[in-house]
């Protein structure tokens, strides 16, 4: 009896589906539609959600195929309602791998990056609320926008004091 109980255990746990278990690596971010030569393997940001007018910190795991080259840009765009709500384009090198204690021209490999922002309040914000924002991040070379070589989508939950 002691054989068939151990093997009715055993069927058991491994009938189990795995991502019952598997933690959400990309905190419910997506790769967006297509092929992209850097893939992002862990995405987290906290407080989530964000909290205006405070610190966020972002944390980044990529695989690298393509070399990110001086000057490529950080594409953030964050939609409410489909419309865009804000737009920002910064230095991905200066701010993201400069950052996180590499230099561009970044060869490939595997790369950890960490970065905090002041999220800065507006006056027009609005008060006492939390906003799911559909954002879109792409990361580009210089000189060629239309080469995107990472790209994720998901939401991003602002909480307005």
């Amino acid at each position: 009896c002691d054989y068939y109980d151990r093997k009715a255990l055993i069927t058991f746990t491994t009938s189990l589906p795995y991502p019952i278990f598997r933690r959400d690596s990309l905190s419910g971010y997506t790769q967006c539609d297509g092929t992209f030569p850097n893939e992002v393997t862990y995405f987290s940001f906290s407080p989530n959600p964000i909290i205006v007018g405070q610190n966020v910190t972002y944390t980044v795991t990529e695989v690298n195929t393509a070399t990110i080259q001086e000057g490529a840009t950080l594409n953030v765009t964050g939609y409410y309602q489909q419309k865009v709500a804000f737009n920002e384009v910064t230095d991905f090198c200066k701010e993201w791998i400069e950052a996180s204690g590499y230099k561009c021209p970044l060869e490939p490999g595997t790369y950890s990056l960490v970065v905090s922002e002041y999220i800065m309040p507006g006056q027009n914000d609005p008060k006492n609320t939390t906003i799911d924002f559909d954002l879109r991040v792409e990361v580009a070379n210089p000189g060629d926008p239309n080469t995107i070589l990472t790209c994720l989508e998901g939401k991003y939950p602002m909480h307005y004091p």
